[in-house]
């Protein structure tokens, strides 16, 4: 599936880290604006963020499989990767919830909510309960972890990658291509069809799911399975993808939406190979993930004390702060410590 050309030229220097951490910020920035009811003061969404992510989870992770071709191994690193970090974002919202609660002790840890919520979330299901008892309620939004409804199509795509590797062996790849664009185009256009006519905001949400993302997901593995072709052809694929992106996306130029999901990997897998100068960053530890992971908490307990009321400014640089010296501790204590575990 992959040449041994396409692998030397993955495993070659590149800026994933530097994407990574930009479009990580750029979530911090978009929900601290978002859950402080402030002004929107940066030019690249949230949905811009998953959709990169999704990207690079499709590029990468194939890679990784396909490399491999080990099923148990696959699973093993997908669950080091993710699991042990994220099941402690979990506890430490319960303890959080515990600490800022208004009910009593006791009341806190013998409501059904709070092990609805435990449950949920560890099963990638925080959407059947994002709160805590009586945590954060005269906030602006109550829910404790807001940005973790992505870690669910995350691990969707995980597993379906198996599945998606065989297809692509036991059939022409490129019918396997099309099918699974004309797929994901066709669930986006239902979903949206019946939000818009109904209101009905489930159909709203099923549109962003696995479904709806798939396309971009596989937008990075259409780019890693012709990688060679892309690398030689990269001074006028590039260019092209470009105009493409900015013209779907930005001007909503129509008959270009489903164009912009291969357009934005095309750009965003260009800037990962092809910008040097950005690759700087490859040889420090990431701790992008724990970004992720504690940065909405971390803005609910300070909007909790209303220091945005005080200083927003000062309010965010303390976001940061905590952020990063929680995603360190993250990274030393239970990340990298998994992920080089034989």
């Amino acid at each position: 599936m992959l040449s041994d050309q396409t692998i030397q030229r993955v495993k070659s220097n590149n800026c994933f880290d530097f994407i990574r951490y930009f479009f990580a910020l750029s979530l911090i920035i978009v929900h601290f604006c978002t859950v402080t009811e402030h002004e929107q003061f940066w030019f690249v969404t949230g949905g811009t963020r998953v959709k990169a992510f999704f990207i690079i989870t499709g590029f990468l992770v194939v890679y990784s499989y396909l490399r491999s071709n080990n099923l148990k191994l696959y699973i093993k690193k997908r669950f080091n990767r993710i699991f042990p970090a994220y099941f402690m974002v979990i506890l430490f919202c319960f303890i959080v919830g515990m600490l800022f609660t208004q009910l009593s002790f006791v009341d806190y840890i013998t409501d059904s909510q709070t092990y609805k919520y435990l449950i949920s979330n560890i099963l990638f299901l925080n959407f059947i309960e994002p709160c805590l008892p009586g945590v954060f309620t005269d906030n602006y939004m109550p829910f404790m972890n807001g940005s973790l409804w992505s870690m669910k199509v995350e691990v969707l795509f995980y597993i379906i990658v198996p599945l998606l590797i065989w297809f692509l062996y036991s059939f022409k790849k490129e019918i396997v291509i099309v099918i699974v664009f004309m797929f994901s185009i066709i669930y986006n256009e239902i979903f949206s069809y019946l939000f818009t006519h109904t209101g009905n905001k489930l159909y709203f949400l099923l549109q962003h799911q696995l479904g709806g993302q798939m396309i971009y997901f596989f937008g990075g593995t259409v780019l890693l399975l012709y990688f060679d072709k892309f690398c030689s052809n990269i001074r006028w694929i590039f260019p092209i993808g470009l105009i493409l992106y900015i013209a779907s996306s930005r001007f909503h130029v129509p008959y270009l939406l489903y164009i912009e999901p291969l357009s934005f990997a095309i750009v965003i897998i260009g800037i990962a190979y092809f910008c040097k100068p950005l690759n700087f960053l490859q040889k420090y530890d990431n701790i992008s993930y724990g970004l992720y992971l504690y940065h909405f908490p971390v803005i609910q307990i300070l909007v909790h004390f209303h220091l945005d009321k005080y200083n927003i400014y000062m309010t965010f640089i303390l976001t940061l702060l905590i952020t990063i010296t929680l995603s360190l501790l993250s990274w030393f204590m239970i990340e990298k410590r998994f992920i080089i575990r034989k």
